[in-house]
Parts: structure tokens; C-alpha cells; sequence
């Protein structure tokens, strides 16, 4: 999936980034690019290791989920099937 600046900075404020402060937007942008080329199954281990380190604050939690599934109507089909794997996964209790 290619994420452009303006996704970033979106996703940067739903998640309670001010758009203003330029060193955030670039620590999200050089998160990004760190991403970038890693297969399927190497983002998802990277989600894994996530995953318990988000829930255990709640309401965090449910607003970076509101802010990923906001995604989706930036994205294609497939995109969107992909996201919603990545979904299920941060939501299930595993």
C-alpha cells in the first residue's frame, strides 16, 4: 500500500498528533518508509508484537483502531481485504 503525506498527517491527527508539529508528521513518515518492502508475513509478526502493548489501554486502543479503519476508504479492494486481516488480527484475543 503507498501512503502519501496527506494519509499520514489524517492518520496523524485522528490519532492525536498535532499536524503542526513537523517533527511528528516526519517520525510517522520515516515509520512508514521503515515498512516499506517487508512482506505479508513480516508486518504481521510486527503486529504481533504490537498487539499486547496496545490493549492494555483500552481507550488508546479503540481510538487507534478507529483511526486504522478509517483507512479503508483510502484503499482498493485489495487493500482493504488486506487491512481487514490486520483488523481481525489486532482484535482477536489471541
Amino acid at each position: 500500500m503507498e501512503i502519501n503525506n496527506k494519509m499520514l498527517m489524517e492518520l496523524a491527527s485522528q490519532v492525536g498528533l498535532e499536524n503542526s508539529n513537523a517533527n511528528k508528521a516526519k517520525r510517522a513518515a520515516d515509520l512508514a518508509d521503515k515498512y516499506k518492502g517487508k512482506s505479508d508475513q513480516e508486518l504481521l509478526n510486527e503486529i504481533l508484537k504490537l498487539k499486547h502493548s496496545m490493549k492494555n489501554d483500552r481507550a488508546q486502543f479503540d481510538k487507534q483502531m478507529k483511526a486504522i479503519k478509517s483507512l479503508r476508504l483510502m484503499m482498493n479492494d485489495e487493500q482493504k481485504a488486506r487491512l481487514d486481516k490486520v483488523i481481525r488480527l489486532l482484535e482477536s484475543d489471541e
